[in-house]
């Protein structure tokens, strides 16, 4: 069944901890569901049509470098499938991404570095190929950015996050994510949505995608219109709430 190109393409989301795919909410640890082996859940999305896969690695965003078993789960489903990987967590050096991207990695995507530094993305893309980098723009309730695995707020407005973001050229664009809907399945905050697509879009951003809370094909209907290309999903795709049919 093809897309239907009135809605943002659907990216089933695969978050690894110790090795083993889980759902959390809100990105705490110990909620949500136990989903086990990445690999096999990774191959499901493809077989139904998935023509990328976005990868968490929630330990590395702990620790601050990529886990060894996420980046050998990246070479096996890029090997496998064949589908674009884009990868979260930890990546916060130069050298981090290079191995992400030796991995097989089409698409990396930085949150905590660049927050931290402004002359990170702008680093990262020399070093990298134009289109792999993604900025991660990730909101907590009182619409400040998060960082260090959404533990962290950074002193800095979601609006100068975005000119950061916009203001490097080379990246593949943005990843709007709202935090305190993660794994809820409550549906998006469209005002907050549709404020940052308008930031974003001012500023020039070509490219945005969306996470944090899907709850069906609905939801993806109303981001279409924002201006959202793609939009990750995870929990409702694993309780049943999205079908993906039609939409990968």
């Amino acid at each position: 069944m093809p897309r239907l190109a009135s809605r943002p393409r659907l990216v089933p989301s695969i978050d690894v901890s110790g090795c083993e795919a889980v759902k959390r909410v809100r990105g705490l640890p110990g909620t949500g569901l136990r989903l086990g082996d990445p690999l096999r859940l990774a191959l499901h999305w493809h077989s139904l049509g998935a023509e990328a896969i976005h990868i968490v690695d929630l330990d590395g965003a702990e620790r601050g470098r990529p886990s060894r078993c996420v980046l050998e789960l990246v070479s096996r489903v890029k090997r496998e499938t064949g589908a674009r990987v884009q990868l979260g967590g930890g990546l916060r050096s130069i050298e981090a991404l290079r191995e992400a991207y030796a991995a097989g990695a089409d698409r990396l995507v930085v949150a905590s570095a660049w927050l931290r530094d402004p002359g990170f993305l702008e680093e990262a893309v020399e070093a990298l190929d134009s289109g792999v980098l993604v900025a991660a723009v990730e909101e907590h309730w009182d619409a400040t950015p998060a960082s260090q695995g959404w533990r962290l707020r950074e002193p800095l407005t979601l609006r100068e996050a975005v000119e950061r973001a916009a203001s490097t050229p080379g990246l593949w664009g943005i990843l709007y994510t709202q935090v305190f809907h993660e794994g809820e399945g409550r549906g998006v905050d469209l005002h907050r949505a549709a404020r940052l697509a308008r930031l974003a879009r001012e500023r020039g951003v070509e490219r945005l995608a969306y996470s944090g809370g899907v709850a069906g094909p609905r939801d993806l209907e109303l981001l279409a219109p924002l201006g959202y290309d793609e939009a990750v999903a995870g929990m409702a795709l694993y309780t049943g709430a999205l079908n993906p049919l039609g939409l990968l």
